[in-house]
């Protein structure tokens, strides 16, 4: 796969693609919380982490999140193979959230 440019929006952070190393999601303490999604990224000593959005309700939450993140790692491959690179964010839609992907240039 050609490297491209691929930049990641994590709340008011923009990083590169290449340097999310790591996508992991939290535990709730409480069942009214949502799913955080973290990321590492090279460079950052602590975790960027975006609200998912998620809450684990009747214990479907969990798949749901673990799906965004599955999702994250598709939408990042699929943006490093656009030949202008790519944008990506997660869109806060309250019905269906998920990633959105906006090409460069």
């Amino acid at each position: 796969m050609a490297k491209r440019d691929v930049w990641v929006r994590v709340g008011d952070k923009l990083v590169r693609g290449d340097t999310v190393v790591g996508v992991t999601v939290s535990d709730p303490p409480y069942h009214h919380e949502t799913f955080k999604i973290m990321l590492k990224v090279t460079g950052h000593r602590d975790l960027l982490w975006l609200d998912s959005g998620v809450y684990d309700g009747l214990g479907a939450g969990r798949e749901q999140v673990d799906a965004l993140v599955d999702a994250f790692v598709d939408t990042l491959a699929r943006g490093a193979g656009m030949p202008s690179g790519a944008l990506i964010r997660f869109g806060s839609d309250e019905d269906a959230p998920g990633w959105v992907m906006s090409p460069l240039g």
